[in-house]
């Protein structure tokens, strides 16, 4: 009697457990905080992309919704498990999505590491061979996609509308999207005097100073106070004379450029612009002091990337070698291919032909600065309108943080007699509403246009409402330090788990593309012929999404972790 009784109780034990492992034993899953922006289509955006993942995985993201600027430093100092990104070209070339994501670059927020990836992208960064350089990034870019840290979601398409009135504003895809300094208006409604233009910035500039600014809102806003050697003009071309400098000439190699400055070039104190501007701004942006997250966009110069990489020691722990790291930085500026010959002359050695170069120096990292401003304002330079200097087509003229801005027409641009507006007004409006109220009203002169008003312009007003291409990306970023996003199998599920095509028809609703690769099929391939993503990439990531692949990867990846499955509701 008593075997029985035994072997009854292992029996109903082992049930039990059968039971208990059906029902997926261990720990509750953490908390998974999804960072997002604060303004109305933000918040719309990221809430249709909850309500995706709670169906499709039956797991909740809690949204986090801060303004633009918190939210890149959240972004910068970890402080988030999975945050919505998305980044626009710098110059058209694949390189300006994949460089980011190497293990030292400044904007792998997420902490990834993969050495295969980082000599893939260094070896492309060393050839001059296009076709070579293609099949190496293209390698690189099918690791990032397998290992999933960051996970592509849609590639947009830019929607506005401009009154009929609003003539000469330049849009690109790539670099700053917006050029103001060919606009003027013809037939506004109460005439066209004084020429200008009313707008929506749609945020506070989070930084205006030019060698450390990263975001899209501030370019626009530096690309019409400040200019670089060149500048590009409204037939699409990068042309000599278009910026401050009159001149180049490159060397048999490609490797050495010399810039011949305009003369007579001035700061908008009035102060002479000369090549040492150009120096000093160029050496301070990869100054490790500086911390610049662009640096890398110059480290086509020669000894530019050594002197990014001295490694700083605490400089209140460490003085002595603070000392030495500093005296180290200006050892390796002394060696950097960028030097002031004259006041008019500026020299550039490059690592190897870049065909892409003379397009880098109309980027903001690469504009001017004047040395003894910025030492003057120290932290505070850029941070209101009295503290910087100006020397494009507008300066800053009035600036009340938050909520508008005021550019005027400046005086001393070289090319002050082609700028027809005497001032553009620049509202901060975040909700959705509100523009498009404006716009009907006249109040404002063009518009982008969200995706539940795009029916309504494009049957109410089709003359006024555009459309065109876009090369941005955004993404899912995935914080590795987190206790399941580390996970790949996780990552991927995630990734699986979302309908793409949904989001965009259904969410975003304004003619997106989902992502099913990472660099936007609109960036070349190895020439304006070819697209990079079509031809080298094509559809790693579902469009439609898999449900069924994205569960069986989720319980595999839990399993792994030791959490229990989420409740399916």
């Amino acid at each position: 009697m008593r075997f029985k009784k035994w072997f009854s109780a292992l029996v109903c034990g082992l049930l039990l457990l059968s039971l208990v492992a059906g029902c997926s034993p261990g720990q509750p899953l953490p908390p998974i905080k999804f960072l997002s922006g604060d303004s109305e289509v933000a918040k719309k955006y990221a809430m249709g992309l909850q309500e995706i993942v709670r169906k499709g995985l039956g797991i909740e993201l809690t949204l986090e919704n801060v303004d633009f600027k918190t939210r890149l430093q959240k972004m910068r100092d970890g402080d988030f498990a999975i945050v919505m990104a998305g980044w626009a070209a710098d110059y058209n070339d694949p390189m300006t999505f994949l460089d980011m994501w190497t293990t030292n670059s400044p904007y792998n927020d997420v902490k990834w590491s993969n050495k295969q990836y980082d000599d893939l992208i260094a070896k492309a960064k060393a050839s001059g061979d296009q076709a070579e350089r293609m099949n190496l990034m293209a390698q690189a870019e099918k690791i990032l996609l397998e290992e999933l840290p960051i996970i592509p979601i849609y590639w947009p398409q830019r929607n506005y509308a401009e009154h009929p009135w609003v003539k000469g504003i330049i849009r690109t895809a790539i670099g700053p999207g917006n050029d103001w300094k060919f606009a003027y208006t013809e037939g506004r409604p109460g005439g066209d005097d004084p020429q200008h233009l009313n707008l929506n910035l749609g945020e506070e500039p989070p930084d205006l100073q030019s060698i450390t600014t990263t975001d899209t809102v501030s370019f626009d806003v530096l690309n019409a106070c400040l200019e670089g050697l060149v500048r590009l003009g409204p037939d699409g071309q990068y042309k000599q004379g278009s910026g401050l400098a009159e001149s180049w000439t490159v060397s048999e190699d490609g490797t050495k450029y010399t810039f011949k400055l305009k003369k007579g070039l001035k700061w908008s104190d009035g102060t002479p612009l000369t090549a040492h501007d150009f120096e000093y701004a160029w050496k301070k942006a990869v100054d490790p002091r500086t911390a610049s997250q662009y640096n890398y966009m110059l480290f086509y110069i020669k000894g530019a990337e050594d002197v990014a990489n001295i490694q700083l020691p605490d400089k209140e722990k460490e003085p002595a070698k603070y000392k030495e790291a500093e005296a180290a930085i200006q050892a390796a500026m002394d060696k950097m291919g960028v030097k002031a010959v004259d006041d008019l002359t500026l020299e550039v050695e490059l690592v190897a032909k870049n065909n892409i170069f003379i397009s880098l120096t109309a980027f903001p990292t690469y504009f001017p600065l004047n040395q003894k401003a910025h030492e003057k304002w120290g932290d505070k330079y850029a941070t209101e309108k009295d503290k910087m200097l100006f020397c494009g087509p507008f300066v800053i003229d009035q600036w009340e943080h938050g909520s508008k801005m005021v550019l005027k027409k400046n005086p001393n641009y070289w090319d002050a007699k082609n700028v027809k507006l005497e001032y553009i007004q620049f509202d901060m409006i975040k909700d959705i509403n509100t523009p498009i109220s404006m716009y009907e009203a006249n109040q404002l002169d063009a518009i982008g246009v969200p995706g539940d008003f795009i029916p309504k312009f494009q049957k109410e007003r089709p003359q006024e409402f555009h459309q065109m291409a876009e090369a941005v990306a955004w993404y899912l970023e995935c914080n590795l330090n987190h206790p399941v996003l580390k996970d790949p199998k996780f990552r991927k599920a995630l990734s699986m788990a979302i309908d793409r095509q949904a989001y965009c028809d259904n969410v975003l609703r304004n003619y997106s593309k989902p992502a099913t690769g990472l660099t936007p099929p609109s960036i070349a391939g190895k020439d304006a012929t070819e697209s990079f993503h079509d031809k080298y990439i094509g559809n790693i990531l579902p469009a439609t999404g898999n449900p069924q692949e994205a569960q069986k990867l989720l319980k595999e990846s839990l399993k792994q972790l030791g959490y229990a499955l989420p409740k399916q509701k």
